[in-house]
């Protein structure tokens, strides 16, 4: 009896360090506050775009962190679907023939960001933040595989800028799913 006094004591301790040192641990379902969304900017990519946008995203100040992951996971799918429509579009205009071709294999890198995001999503719904974290770190990779395959190219700006919002969205999402506990 006393040493399950003495294990129960020691777990006891070691359950309050735990919670005391990773805070998030002990947040389930943390309400996203404005200093909650000041953490999660200052360690993405870029804290200003990131502070803009879920600063603006309707509905991001009543969520909880998996709420917040979802809705920034759709506001990456929505980017992602534009810079794809943007770029297929894109494709019959150009004239230079390696921009056309390269045009293209973008749109297959979107293609399979939008995939990831939506994977991204469904580890979401069944409780496993990694599984997005590491679908959002592909959709990333997407974007930026368009991005090298577009250098030195005479590429329409706003593609480029599609691809450096969908790597700061994701860099977003890869920060709150770091958040979620396992």
């Amino acid at each position: 009896m006393a040493s399950f006094k003495g294990y129960f004591f020691q777990a006891s301790i070691l359950l309050g360090m735990m919670l005391f040192v990773a805070p998030s641990l002990a947040r389930v379902n943390v309400k996203v506050t404005k200093g909650v969304i000041n953490d999660i900017c200052s360690k993405t990519q870029n804290p200003s775009f990131c502070l803009g946008v879920l600063n603006q995203i309707p509905g991001a100040s009543t969520a909880d962190l998996p709420g917040l992951a979802k809705i920034t996971i759709d506001l990456a799918s929505s980017n992602a679907t534009k810079t794809l429509q943007l770029i297929k579009s894109l494709v019959p205009k150009a004239t230079n023939g390696k921009l056309k071709e390269r045009y293209g294999t973008c749109s297959e890198h979107y293609d399979n960001a939008i995939g990831d995001l939506n994977d991204a999503q469904q580890y979401l719904k069944t409780g496993d933040p990694m599984g997005a974290n590491l679908s959002a770190s592909a959709s990333m990779d997407e974007a930026g595989d368009c991005d090298d395959e577009l250098q030195g190219l005479p590429t329409d700006p706003s593609v480029l800028k599609g691809n450096q919002d969908l790597n700061n969205i994701c860099s977003i999402i890869l920060v709150i799913a770091n958040l979620i506990p396992r």
